[in-house]
């Protein structure tokens, strides 16, 4: 082939080929559990290369990346310990690869991803049921689906934080678990300069100090705009708990939005056994997760949810880009515009699987078990 060939009618059996020994080289990478990623490539600098100004023949550039791929971190590694998900489910895989064969943009449903939109409303009304948020199964708007896909928890946990903002103008002050805290709950207030003070609550056996929650809430009294709380932290597996910081806060001031950043814990729901841990996101205003750290998918993934979609919906506005169109998800998405067909992914494994295989999934790897030791 050409270096400059668009893939055609003329050229698609030799690409075909081609890509397919390519493929087989990734699975090959993939399925090694002999090493995570070269010893000598941790360097305390980056260096680039020069600007390709002649280009090089797609074989060559192919090997080039086949020639460096112990240059990748290998999450599907027996050795890798570093993240709890090596995406590697079939179904996931085979999601990923048809997303980028199907170039599909969801800013728009009818001129762009027709399908598409309506598989990413599959999947965040399957994460409301689970969860045990209400579902709305027949749309007029997609701000009635309550919640959105987004590029990764800072910005699902940046949309959630967004709307408390919106719904409780007046209020600056944000509560967050001290010294147990993921760095997305605090890039969010951060990056998003809504000139609020976040205060760190102590935390007891890595959940929330409810002595000190209360006393903070009493401190600032109807100044607080935000509390939030982990499902499942990422530093310890430990679930908050969510029943006993729920009742505090709302003894204290009912106008206060509660957030739980569930991007582990969320998996829970699909337990039997364990969905009881977190029971209670049914009644926060707001609940992440990243189905990219427990659902065998590849990166990136996150969704937030919000209880009352009349909140999630103060976050739609409308452009003659998108055609003003009410099915269209570049009104929700804020930031975001131009929008990966991500959700495929998540739809495949739960297509493919179904909530009962997922469970004996989540329990055989563990996962339940992890979670459960902190409890």
């Amino acid at each position: 082939m050409k270096n400059n060939d668009l893939l055609s009618e003329g050229n698609k059996v030799e690409f075909e080929r081609d890509l397919n020994q390519f493929i087989r080289k990734l699975i090959d990478w993939k399925t090694d559990s002999s090493l995570v990623h070269r010893a000598d490539d941790l360097n305390t600098t980056i260096s680039t290369d020069a600007l390709p100004l002649g280009g090089q023949s797609l074989d060559d550039s192919i090997e080039e990346l086949v020639g460096s791929l112990d240059r990748n971190i290998n999450f599907s590694s027996k050795k890798f310990m570093g993240f709890p998900d090596c995406g590697n489910s079939l179904a996931g895989l085979a999601g990923a690869v048809a997303e980028v064969f199907l170039q599909q943009n969801l800013i728009n449903k009818d001129i762009c991803s027709p399908m598409g939109t309506e598989v990413e409303a599959d999947v965040l009304n399957w994460l409301r049921e689970l969860i045990g948020y209400a579902v709305n199964n027949k749309l007029t708007d997609v701000s009635q689906l309550g919640g959105a896909v987004t590029t990764g928890g800072v910005m699902s946990n940046t949309y959630a934080l967004m709307a408390a903002a919106r719904k409780y103008p007046d209020k600056k002050i944000v509560i967050l678990p001290n010294n147990i805290g993921h760095y997305s709950l605090s890039y969010a207030t951060e990056w998003l300069n809504l000139d609020v003070k976040v205060v760190y609550c102590k935390t007891k056996q890595y959940r929330l100090d409810q002595v000190e929650l209360k006393r903070l809430l009493h401190f600032y009294g109807e100044s607080v705009l935000f509390v939030g709380v982990y499902a499942c932290d990422s530093m310890t597996s430990t679930c908050e708990d969510l029943e006993g910081v729920y009742h505090v806060v709302k003894e204290v001031e009912n106008d206060i939005w509660l957030h739980a950043d569930a991007c582990h814990g969320f998996a829970l729901s699909f337990s039997d056994a364990y969905r009881s841990k977190v029971t209670y996101l049914r009644h926060y205003d707001s609940c992440t997760m990243d189905p990219h750290k427990v659902m065998w998918l590849p990166y990136t993934l996150s969704v937030v949810l919000m209880k009352n979609a009349d909140d999630f919906g103060t976050l739609s506005r409308t452009n003659a880009l998108i055609m003003d169109d009410p099915l269209s998800f570049g009104k929700t998405t804020p930031f975001i515009g131009s929008k990966p067909y991500d959700s495929l992914k998540l739809w495949m494994v739960m297509k493919t699987l179904g909530v009962h295989e997922l469970e004996k999934w989540l329990k055989r790897e563990s996962v339940m078990l992890i979670y459960s030791t902190r409890f």
